[in-house]
């Protein structure tokens, strides 16, 4: 008897085993911690299964079959675990690698393989004894006893381990409780099992049955214990919309089929207790119990099967139907006067399922089953006993309860026809409300619709919010209230922000947010749940209103109260409110677009030119009588024409827009701003007590230019200038003030771009300075301030120095050392560049001469010449340079721009002839970044070109600048032409140049630019 029970303890924790591993599994099938615990559950479904029924045996032969078959279960089952386990514990980077999967399961396939698969070596494992509770073993203690105890005992310990380090380093309190609640599991089970399978067989002279299996429902209860209290596997929540012809709703039919499952599972057990009072071979009673609870099973499984609700049904049709005959042939001899009954139940439930062929096929399926028992055995005498009574009454209790829930569902689909019914009446009344919606009656609109969806879906608190893109947050602006509740925005009239991240992040990708319970939320959303408790919110609902694709505020439904239910089945459907908002607000839309376009430019949203001179004649007034100031700035994007025509128009109104904003975010309140036309701005300075107000609000709108501006994948620094113009002083009316400002802006371009002028002193100051400069430069030859630093050119296959580029510099006593860049245009103004000019020239021959002289190796030295030196005898000049310091002129080479190189004038292209004939080389500098022409250049006496920096920068970054490069390297060997390429800075632009050709580079990555001296012991 003790071993029945104890066969029989097995299965029912074969029951619970399977049942947790399918429900574990059907919570979310595609998660991974999922799908390893189920083949956890299946592991130990299958070792306990296995000892049910081997336990009950009585022949060693087919305990020993059933034993084989309970190594697959136990072989697996520490693997599996750890496994789970490192999911649990997020450590997937473990996982990643192969080689630890290897790790984590060849262990059980050798054991699998050594206990179960090979029979006769499995069979040599194995001391069977048997026992008053059953079978038990006796370890060998052979070699492969010693693996399998080494595995489980390593394994069991490097869970334990890795449950201990998740204990100790994890943040997060709850999975901190998580861990020491499996840890203590596990290690009581580890210490039993370890004790009962290793130690009392061997050790002690009482025998037991293994009950591994029982002890390892320890940590599997415990983990049970965490899904309940800490929702892991959190189930996938998926709308599924029903047809309202369907009498089953989504929920109601997994609701119908679990309760199937268990009620097999009940027959299973029940089955169980019929064994207790008609005792009969036990692993024949565990066999049925295992079809009746396969079939449970497999009922639970077919709502997340995937099939469609049609095939669905038909496999439950077909499962019923294989039921009926089995249930009423099989107990002819002891409960033939209750099992009649079964068929009868099936046929109940086909009522919900609305499906006529499941009636018909269970129709005549019993009635045939019926009437081959009647033919069969038309005469029985049954005695009705407990077992008899108790079936009676289990059938009378689902009969019931089918009844019962056949009813609820009903009238559960009547009134959700009504909420159907109801809420098409609360649409069309709101439809009708907003047809005469206009910009002056939409908050009354809104108002009415809180209040009718409020009313309708049971709401407590509903509430409108608007999204604002400069703050990036959603803000509350209406709200209707149920009685006795308060409100959510504040008496100051101020919007109370939407403090849910979580939920905004979601309503701005469009997704509905729907919080059923606030206990529902995961850890992930804590700040979300923490936020609903503090203001008692039980429920919440937030639908996004979305606009051109574009969220553009919400709609948020509350429940204060506990246990309150929404008066709406599918969330979803209320989209058709925020639907009607986002038309309403689209009809107010376009009132404001006209208004727009009549007084804001299209492209910026800024105030155009007709209501900029308004804002400024009422401003010109106002300042009148108040005796204050007032300023226009008129601001002019610097080479706009250039950008527009590389990056193309849309790129060019791209940058009108960033610049407008910049220009825009950086003025006072009080201040306004319009776009004049093209790339021109005005700015209109009120409220002014003095001129240093205006400058500081200048300084600040031309800062908005130290920004680059990205267009595409490039970064621009685009400079703008300024004109400011001041009232009374430089007009007092509309059209003179705007016009003197923008003489002013003309002014400042003149002084270079990114400047700002004002009309009057900045014009002035603007001049002096000017003359202060020319003056310097005047003078800067006589005191000689002028040095040369020289940078070389190497070769690109010997990497050999070939020569030298003279570059000059501006030793300016107050200023420091200025660049070329700085005062060579203040030089070509004032006429000093002839000067400044030969004086480069003479200092770099000499300097080269000089270097011959002392032994060194004669390498050339090129000099940059300016288009004002074309102007006066440059041949002359040249020549006497080199007369005087006694040069060879193959030890000189000039380099002229392209843009002087592609002049058309007749005296440029005579005079580089000449130049050429004194026996120069001659060098286009910046080549490629002008309009060059081909056909023009192998006319000219050119003996290199030099490519330009931004080509070089390309290199390893831009493949059209490397194919730039490689075409203008090709073309130029076709055409005798030497390529030197400027600006190389890292190895692999050296390397690219050379792999490509290049005869010369030069750069910092070649060698700065430094004085003659440095460069005495490298030539």
């Amino acid at each position: 008897m003790l071993q029945n029970q104890i066969s029989i303890l097995f299965y029912l924790i074969f029951i619970l085993y399977s049942s947790l591993g399918f429900f574990s599994l059907f919570l979310n099938k595609k998660e991974r911690l999922n799908q390893v615990f189920f083949w956890l559950c299946m592991s130990y479904a299958i070792w306990t299964f296995a000892f049910a029924i081997s336990n009950s045996l009585s022949d060693l032969q087919n305990v020993l079959i059933w034993r084989r078959i309970a190594a697959l279960g136990w072989g697996s089952a520490f693997s599996l675990m750890l496994h789970f386990i490192l999911i649990l514990t997020e450590n997937h980077k473990v996982l990643r690698s192969a080689k630890i999967r290897v790790a984590i399961y060849l262990p059980a396939a050798i054991t699998i393989s050594v206990f179960a698969l090979v029979p006769d070596l499995a069979n040599a494992q194995y001391n069977l004894i048997q026992t008053p509770a059953g079978w038990g073993n006796i370890p060998i203690n052979n070699g492969w006893d010693i693996f399998y105890n080494v595995y489980f005992l390593s394994f069991s310990l490097i869970t334990l381990g890795i449950l201990f380090k998740w204990y100790r380093t994890s943040p997060d309190r709850q999975k901190q409780q998580q861990a020491f609640w499996l840890m203590l599991a596990f290690s009581v089970a580890i210490a039993l099992g370890t004790a009962s399978e290793m130690l009392v067989n061997n050790m002690l002279a009482v025998k037991i049955p293994s009950v591994a299996p029982i002890l390892i429902l320890i940590p599997v209860l415990a983990f049970a214990y965490d899904i309940r209290k800490y929702k892991l596997m959190v189930p996938v929540m998926a709308a599924k919309k029903v047809k309202l012809s369907e009498i089953l709703s989504h929920d109601a039919r997994l609701a119908l089929f679990r309760a199937m499952a268990i009620i097999f599972l009940l027959m299973s057990v029940l089955n169980l207790g019929h064994f207790f009072l008609y005792p009969t071979a036990l692993w024949q009673v565990i066999l049925v119990c295992t079809v009746n609870l396969a079939l449970g099973l497999a009922i639970y499984s077919l709502p997340y099967s995937g099939l469609s609700t049609a095939n669905q049904d038909q496999i439950l049709t077909m499962m019923m139907a294989a039921v009926i005959p089995l249930a009423l042939f099989k107990p002819v001899d002891n409960l033939a006067n209750t099992v009649w009954a079964v068929p009868l139940i099936f046929l109940m439930t086909t009522i919900i399922f609305k499906r006529r062929k499941m009636f018909v096929i269970l129709t005549v399926v019993t009635l045939i089953s019926g009437l081959i028992i009647w033919l069969t055995k038309p005469d029985q005498w049954v005695h009705i006993g407990t077992a008899d009574y108790l079936a009676r009454l289990f059938i009378c209790v689902v009969a019931i309860h089918l009844a019962g829930y056949t009813n609820r569902i009903y009238i559960t689909r009547l009134k959700e026809n009504d909420r159907q019914v109801g809420f098409q009446k609360m649409i069309s009344q709101v439809t009708t409300h907003f047809v005469s919606v206009s910009a002056s009656n939409f908050d009354e609109k809104v108002r009415d619709l809180l209040k009718t969806s409020g009313e309708f879906t049971h709401s407590d608190r509903v509430y409108a919010g608007q999204y604002s893109e400069e703050t990036g947050s959603f803000r509350c602006i209406d709200e209707w209230l149920a009685e006795d509740q308060f409100p959510s925005v504040q008496q100051d009239g101020k919007a109370q922000t939407l403090d849910y991240p979580w939920f905004s992040q979601k309503l701005l990708n469009n997704e509905l947010v729907y919080v059923a319970s606030k206990d529902d939320l995961t850890a992930e959303e804590k700040p979300e749940k923490e936020r609903m408790a503090a203001e008692g919110i039980e429920s919440l609902l937030l639908i996004p209103i979305q606009s051109r694709e574009k969220t553009i505020g919400y709609l948020g439904f509350e429940q204060i109260q506990k246990n309150k239910s929404w008066r709406i089945d599918d969330p979803e459907l209320l989209r058709v409110l925020a639907n009607i908002l986002a038309d309403a607000l689209g009809k107010i839309e376009n009132e404001k677009e006209m208004h727009c376009r009549a007084y804001y430019d299209g492209l910026t949203g800024l105030p155009n030119r007709v209501l900029f001179q308004e804002r400024l004649e009422k401003s010109i007034t106002a300042a009148t009588i108040s005796g204050d100031s007032l300023g226009v700035i008129f601001v002019d994007i610097d080479g706009f024409k250039e950008v527009n025509d590389a990056m193309g128009h849309d790129w060019g109104d791209h940058l009108l827009n960033r610049i407008g904003r910049r220009l825009s975010e950086s003025l006072r309140d009080c201040d306004s701003m319009a776009r004049f036309g093209g790339d021109e701005f005005l700015i209109l300075v009120s409220q002014l007590t003095d001129e240093r107000k205006l400058a500081e609000v200048a300084d600040r709108v031309m800062s908005v230019f130290q920004l680059p501006v990205s267009l595409g994948e490039q970064e621009f620094y685009i400079s703008g200038s300024g004109g400011i113009a001041v009232f009374p002083e430089d007009g007092e009316t509309v059209q003179s003030l705007i016009k003197h400002a923008d003489l002013a802006m003309y002014e400042a371009k003149k002084n270079g771009k990114g400047q700002v002028a004002f009309c009057s002193e900045a014009m002035k100051k603007g001049v002096r300075e000017k003359m202060i400069l020319s003056n310097s430069l005047h003078r800067a030859l006589e005191r000689q301030e002028f040095f040369l630093d020289y940078q070389p050119i190497i070769e690109a296959q010997r990497l050999q120095i070939r020569g030298f580029e003279a570059l000059l510099r501006w030793a300016h006593p107050e200023l420091g050392v200025v660049s070329p860049a700085i005062f060579i245009p203040f030089a070509e103004q004032n006429g000093l560049m002839a000067a400044i000019g030969e004086w480069v020239l003479m200092t770099a021959c000499a300097q080269n001469k000089s270097w011959q002289e002392h032994g060194f190796q004669p390498l050339p030295v090129s000099v940059n010449l300016s288009v004002e030196q074309f102007r006066s005898d440059l041949t002359a000049m040249v020549k006497n340079c080199l007369e005087q310091t006694g040069l060879d002129p193959r030890y000189l080479e000039l380099e002229i721009t392209e843009t002087i190189a592609m002049e058309e004038s007749h005296d440029v292209i005579q005079t580089l002839h000449q130049l050429k004939a004194l026996g120069v080389s001659i060098s286009i500098d910046d080549f490629g970044t002008e309009f060059s022409s081909l056909s023009r250049i192998k006319d000219l006496p050119v003996d290199h070109i030099k490519i330009d920096r931004p080509f070089i920068r390309g290199i390893g970054v831009n493949p059209k600048d490397e194919s730039i490069i490689a075409v203008m390297i090709h073309l130029a060997k076709k055409l005798g032409l030497q390529v030197i390429a400027e600006g190389v800075e890292t190895e692999a632009q050296l390397r690219f140049l050379r792999e490509k050709g290049c005869d010369a580079v030069q750069g910092y990555y070649c060698g700065r630019p430094a004085a003659a001296f440095a460069w005495v012991n490298n030539c």
